[in-house]
């Protein structure tokens, strides 16, 4: 009985520490958030390459410079500039606007250094063609995008040029979620 009893307090401390040694290992190699320090961002056009009857796209690539591989899930924030016009605003809402990036639930997306991951901003440019004389008005200059990043006192948002005529676009845009890759999936 004393054997026995031995034996299962043996194999039993062991399991517990497999277990708890797992356990750490597994906690050391997970892949951080990434901070905004760690990325940049700029946007591809695609020179004609994401335009299909009436709907456009813009690619916003996001490349780790850092030495450190990092992650990200879910969707960015988006505002242009300007925004506004006669009192209407823009509206960016998560995928389902435009067909030229499709839909991807979100899911967790590791960029290694030097690598890049990306996300698309669907919009629609046959809206309001022609109906107003002062539709240059309605030409933004640039994008802010905030990422799902690690927060820090010095996050900062990133700005990109990016010049859509957004009464064009019904004032309408869709992003989709972050994926792996210079190019979000397209349609």
């Amino acid at each position: 009985l004393r054997l026995a009893i031995g034996v299962v307090l043996l194999f039993g401390s062991t399991g517990i520490l497999s277990f708890s040694e797992t356990t750490v290992a597994l906690a050391t190699t997970a892949i951080s958030t990434c901070s905004s320090n760690q990325l940049t961002i700029t946007t591809d056009r695609g020179s004609g390459a994401y335009s299909a009857a009436g709907n456009q796209g813009v690619a916003f690539i996001i490349v780790n410079t850092s030495e450190r591989a990092c992650s990200l899930r879910g969707y960015p924030k988006l505002r242009f500039f300007p925004s506004s016009y006669k009192g209407k605003s823009t509206k960016v809402t998560h995928n389902g606007w435009g067909s030229i990036f499709v839909t991807v639930p979100p899911r967790l997306v590791v960029v290694k250094p030097g690598a890049t991951a990306s996300f698309g901003l669907n919009y629609g440019d046959a809206y309001n063609q022609g109906n107003d004389p002062n539709a240059g008005l309605c030409m933004t200059q640039s994008a802010t995008a905030w990422l799902p990043v690690r927060p820090h006192p010095y996050s900062v948002p990133f700005t990109t040029a990016v010049n859509i005529n957004f009464c064009f676009a019904g004032f309408h845009f869709g992003v989709t979620s972050i994926q792996r890759g210079p190019v979000p999936k397209q349609s």
